[in-house]
């Protein structure tokens, strides 16, 4: 079996989302176009944490592959120090040019949902594929804190 390469966004260049009620990137990857050949299993894990939180306000989640949701964290009572995260597994099927795919989702104090299995997906892969998370407070408070602390994205051609 061929190794897999693995993807990690640098600590720095993962963001947080403060008094906002706006979707906000909190890390991309970009796989290069002709990167993926086919098949390929792909992994994704995004961890992300509340440091600092305001009372009731809510937190949601999302993972996307261009405009397309693959993943979302439904809004939750974050509290302090709350981790929330995604795993989306998956295969890039060949024949179709498409993304079959489970998404895990959960967060701190409740238990990981079955996985979902996700409509496919097109994926092109003479084309660039932008995978992205974002965050979304319900109220902008500067209190309200969410950092993305993890964005991993595993490759691995199916011999």
């Amino acid at each position: 079996m061929a190794k897999p390469s693995i993807i990690r966004v640098p600590t720095a260049a993962l963001a947080s989302v403060t008094n906002s009620t706006a979707e906000t990137t909190l890390g991309t990857v970009t796989l290069p176009a002709y990167s993926v050949k086919y098949p390929h299993r792909i992994r994704i894990q995004a961890v992300c944490k509340t440091p600092e939180t305001d009372s009731t306000d809510t937190f949601a989640l999302k993972l996307k592959l261009g405009s397309t949701v693959l993943s979302t964290v439904v809004a939750f009572d974050a509290a302090n120090n709350d981790v929330c995260f995604i795993t989306f597994e998956g295969q890039i099927d060949s024949v179709a040019e498409v993304l079959h795919g489970v998404a895990f989702d959960g967060r701190t104090g409740a238990a990981v949902a079955n996985p979902e299995p996700v409509a496919d997906i097109a994926f092109d892969c003479d084309a660039a594929q932008v995978l992205t998370v974002t965050g979304q407070w319900s109220v902008a408070a500067a209190a309200n804190v969410a950092t993305l602390k993890v964005f991993a994205v595993e490759l691995q051609p199916v011999d």
